[in-house]
């Protein structure tokens, strides 16, 4: 989810670390191979309405193969959304949810960790968990997602983080629904950017970890002062290259990325890029796509079909059909 300020670093360490990224040279794995198994994508589609179903096939249908993957967010108010894996089941995907450690209706004021720990969410997550197991398909639970990013009330506190998640897991674990796929998902820079709020510093354990993810987008030169354009490779690669060395057990997700329009032309080859840059990480699984206009809230229209040009370099890249084998929704 992007909250405006999403980068709000200083100037001087966001250059600092651009001229780090640009340095790196692209690493294949830890073997010297290139990527054996096509890139399964999936986007983001926003859970508003009750007529979420005809939402998602209407924007699906925009591509040129449907989506491994599809995304949105819950809060911990909000019981599991049958519904909705239902409908995404239907687009032959698989089901990625945010979990959001608030409640919107209770209010997103204080950290919600220290009430998960002394088991105040208990008894939700055990239900969530029960009906997860008794439905059966695959789900990818990124719980509390960009921690390490101080717009959202869960991030700066990496012990109770981690003793939160491990609470929280050990529900899942105890009822047995082992078809949920925990997803650890920091954001791509650490915002206050500083050594006790690093991100590596929230990581629960490889035990309770199932895929490793990274958020992480190109605002373009219009967003604010600390932003200005920066390339896939720029954003990404030298995170990607650290998470393919520390992290070598685990799938990698692109659980949230997305370029702004830019000038004609720019974002559809900034998409080719990212797609021909990531043949270079094979232990990147999948990419999802934040696929939302977020002009009201001064950002970028993430969506991709924001230009004809866009939507074609999608879709002769990361959508481009392919023989791939589905995730088991």
């Amino acid at each position: 989810m992007r909250i405006g300020l999403l980068v709000a670093a200083t100037a001087t360490t966001v250059a600092a670390t651009m001229v780090g990224m640009a340095a790196v040279e692209r690493p294949t794995d830890a073997k010297g191979l290139e990527r054996s198994e096509p890139l399964q994508w999936g986007i983001y589609q926003i859970l508003w309405s009750r007529r979420y179903g005809d939402h998602l096939e209407r924007e699906t249908a925009k591509f040129a193969s449907k989506p491994a993957y599809v995304m949105f967010f819950r809060d911990l108010g909000r019981p599991f959304p049958k519904a909705q894996i239902d409908a995404i089941a239907k687009q032959g995907a698989t089901t990625l949810v945010s979990l959001e450690l608030w409640t919107w209706h209770g209010g997103r004021k204080g950290s919600y960790l220290p009430r998960i720990i002394a088991g105040e969410y208990d008894e939700f997550l055990r239900q969530w968990a029960l009906d997860a197991k008794a439905d059966g398909r695959r789900v990818l639970l990124r719980f509390g997602f960009e921690f390490n990013g101080d717009w959202f009330t869960w991030s700066l506190h990496p012990r109770e983080y981690v003793t939160a998640w491990r609470h929280a897991h050990d529900i899942f674990r105890d009822v047995g629904a082992d078809n949920v796929e925990w997803v650890w998902s920091p954001n791509i820079v650490s915002c206050p950017d500083r050594p006790d709020n690093a991100m590596h510093l929230y990581y629960p354990g490889g035990e309770y970890v199932d895929w490793v993810g990274l958020d992480g987008y190109n605002f373009g030169d219009h967003h604010d002062e600390w932003h200005q354009w920066q390339t896939f490779d720029e954003v990404f690669s030298t995170a990607l290259a650290d998470f393919q060395q520390r992290y070598a057990s685990k799938p990698l997700i692109l659980s949230e990325f997305g370029c702004a329009p830019g000038k004609p032309g720019q974002r559809a080859q900034w998409i080719r890029d990212a797609y021909e840059c990531l043949q270079h990480f094979p232990q990147v699984r999948a990419v999802v796509w934040f696929n939302l206009d977020k002009r009201r809230e001064n950002e970028p229209d993430w969506r991709i079909d924001v230009t004809p040009e866009s939507l074609a370099a999608f879709n002769d890249t990361f959508a481009r059909p392919q023989d791939v084998k589905r995730p088991a929704g």
